[in-house]
């Protein structure tokens, strides 16, 4: 009978140990910020929950620099939710971006998830061709090759273009117009005089009274070839 009982209570306590685990539940698997513009910063956050009866333990990672965490608190006791804030920093990106979140707890059945961040990240002047790289091909060193480029103001609001600024005295820019009416367009007249041979990555800058993005980045690429 003895044996029994010790049987039953054993029976028990392994069973709770097995049935006693926290257990994670997140509102949406991913955060989608939508349109963005360069260098702007948009905040989302996931809500999460344990379902489980336990005490269920979360640690948050962003798997980029451009990402920033808000922790959650590090415990969630049975039943308790808490919401962790991501912001995401566009700069340097251009078009649709995903980004990623780790989340590790100690749940058995979810030890690892991952949140998807996802973002559009537009330019003030979007180029007509639809990118912002102009590529001029091969120059001669020394001679002067002229290239128009044109720029629509999709902002939705009317933009002053303040000045531009470039990479190297190789590079020279003109502009026709110095105020923009929404959905206008900008032709730029850009000039490139190479000053030695192979490969150039050049930038200019367009400089505007955009609250969110002040200064709008082109690429200019070609290659400076020799004189036969």
């Amino acid at each position: 009978m003895k044996l029994i009982y010790r049987f039953f209570v054993l029976t028990c306590i392994v069973t709770g140990i097995v049935f006693s685990q926290p257990k994670l539940s997140l509102d949406k698997p991913e955060v989608d910020l939508g349109k963005m513009y360069g260098g702007e910063k948009k905040k989302g956050k996931i809500v999460l929950k344990n379902i489980g009866n336990d005490t269920l333990r979360i640690s948050i990672q962003p798997t980029c620099g451009c990402t920033t965490v808000k922790q959650p608190k590090a415990f969630l006791l049975p039943g308790e939710s808490d919401v962790a804030e991501l912001e995401f920093n566009s700069a340097g990106y251009r078009g649709k971006v995903e980004k990623h979140v780790n989340i590790t707890t100690n749940d058995p059945t979810s030890q690892f998830m991952i949140v998807k961040l996802l973002a559009d990240v537009k330019e003030i002047l979007q180029p007509i061709s639809g990118s912002n790289m102009l590529w001029m091909n091969n120059i001669t060193i020394g001679k002067p090759v002229t290239q128009i480029m044109a720029v629509k103001n999709v902002s939705g609001s009317p933009l002053a273009i303040q000045g531009d600024s470039v990479s190297s005295a190789s590079i020279s820019i003109q502009m026709e117009k110095k105020t923009l009416q929404p959905d206008d367009t900008l032709n730029i007249q850009v000039t490139v005089v190479p000053n030695k041979p192979g490969y150039s990555n050049e930038h200019f800058y367009i400089i505007t009274n955009h609250k969110i993005q002040p200064v709008v980045e082109i690429r200019v690429t070609y290659i400076g070839i020799k004189e036969n």
